[in-house]
């Protein structure tokens, strides 16, 4: 009898899961509901087309052609608004019914609505999501004046370098913390982003918020709990994702996402989760995690695939995250103390070479890295957290390159 698999998003994760159930299978009934109308494209690649260093078209991964070729049932511009967990059924917005054998749930989540006070007042007002926000984005930064950032987050940064590079808009970005991932940097991690920021044009505000937006003149304002006053024409921002898990909140364990287990099981039968909204019982910490980057997306999908097609394998993987820092590189590796606060940590920087390493380890094991400035002995890191032996050496040493020769 013909196996029938539903996926639920066509990000990374329910790509790369519909893909290999495909290769699996090859007469397996796969369909795939897809929220937005674009077929598969690279989230990690939507900062350098906000800096304008990739072309919009090489965004993309997949053609529409790409699924018919692949026998995938894609349908675009589609989602769940229910799933019947126990008659393993679901229903679309477009009213369609999918009766599945398993199914993948890959839903990732939208941009928290902007938490400020009047913010619904400013006009342009996005978020960093999506390939359309991103559109959206560089057609309204590159006629402005002022592109205002709000959030000390990864998106935070990535609004500010990205509008920063372009050298169209002047950029401000204000931020609650005393610095940018403050949980994840200490103070000299924070000041060197800084410093490189500043050079770079972006104004900083922190340890601040606005209290109030207003109009004048036809600028946007926004007055500041310290005192700052921020004339801008545009608002971008990143608190955060709100995870789509609406169509499953009867069924299934919820907590801030979907939990699974380390195999990326529900607590429903024959259905799985992936990508930022899995709540994974993470090996590598000994506990439940939630990841928002690629290549945990992509492996998840892979694991999920496996094991939806009869396979009891675990997950298990080291997420890593490398982006530019205002003309510098940052690399961040495995778990870090915004996921897991109690770890252990040994650090090294220097200000004036524009370098910053910082390691985390949990019960004399390495497990998370940041790196700012060259990420040599990157790889070498991720093996050693990937065999999860302890470090019977001081841990010091392992801050050094020359003692990390990938």
């Amino acid at each position: 009898m013909t196996r029938r698999y539903v996926v639920l998003g066509n990000g990374i994760a329910g790509q790369t899961c519909a893909e290999d159930l495909r290769k699996a299978d090859p007469d397996a009934s796969i369909v795939i509901v897809a929220a937005e109308r674009h077929p598969l494209y690279n989230r990690v690649a939507l900062p350098r087309y906000l800096r304008g260093q990739v072309r919009r078209e090489k965004v993309f991964m997949r053609t529409v052609e790409d699924y018919a070729k692949q026998n995938l049932e894609i349908h675009f511009e589609t989602w769940a608004t229910d799933v019947d967990l126990r008659d393993k059924v679901v229903h679309t917005n477009r009213g369609q019914k999918f009766e599945y054998d398993a199914i993948l749930i890959a839903t990732g989540g939208r941009p928290k609505p902007p938490p400020w006070s009047g913010s619904d007042e400013v006009q342009a007002c996005l978020g960093f999501q999506t390939l359309d926000d991103t559109d959206a984005i560089i057609e309204k930064a590159d006629t402005s004046e002022r592109v205002l950032v709000m959030g000390g987050s990864f998106i935070g940064y990535e609004l500010a370098e990205g509008v920063s590079y372009r050298k169209k808009a002047n950029v401000t970005w204000i931020m609650r913390g005393p610095w940018f991932l403050r949980y994840v940097l200490d103070e000299e991690g924070g000041q060197l982003c800084r410093q490189m920021g500043e050079a770079q044009g972006v104004q900083f505000i922190t340890s601040d918020e606005v209290q109030k937006f207003s109009r004048h003149n036809g600028r946007c304002i926004a007055q500041t709990v310290n005192g700052h006053t921020v004339e801008f024409d545009v608002l971008t921002y990143g608190v955060g994702l709100d995870y789509y898990t609406e169509p499953v909140r009867e069924g299934v364990e919820l907590k801030s996402g979907i939990v699974t287990d380390a195999k990326l099981r529900t607590s429903a039968p024959d259905a799985y989760a992936a990508g930022d909204i899995a709540v994974f019982y993470d090996l590598m910490v000994e506990r439940h995690n939630q990841m928002g980057t690629w290549d945990n997306a992509e492996a998840h999908g892979r694991v999920a695939a496996r094991n939806m097609a009869g396979a009891d394998e675990d997950f298990f993987d080291v997420p890593t995250y490398t982006t530019t820092m205002f003309g510098s590189t940052l690399a961040v590796m495995g778990v870090t103390p915004d996921v897991q606060p109690d770890l252990e940590s040994v650090r090294t920087f220097s200000f004036e070479e524009k370098f910053y390493r910082k390691l985390f380890f949990k019960d004399d094991r390495l497990v998370g890295a940041i790196m700012i400035g060259p990420p040599k002995g990157r790889k070498k890191l991720i093996e050693i957290m990937r065999s999860r032996q302890k470090i019977e050496r001081p841990k010091q040493e392992l801050l050094d390159p020359a003692n990390l020769k990938d």
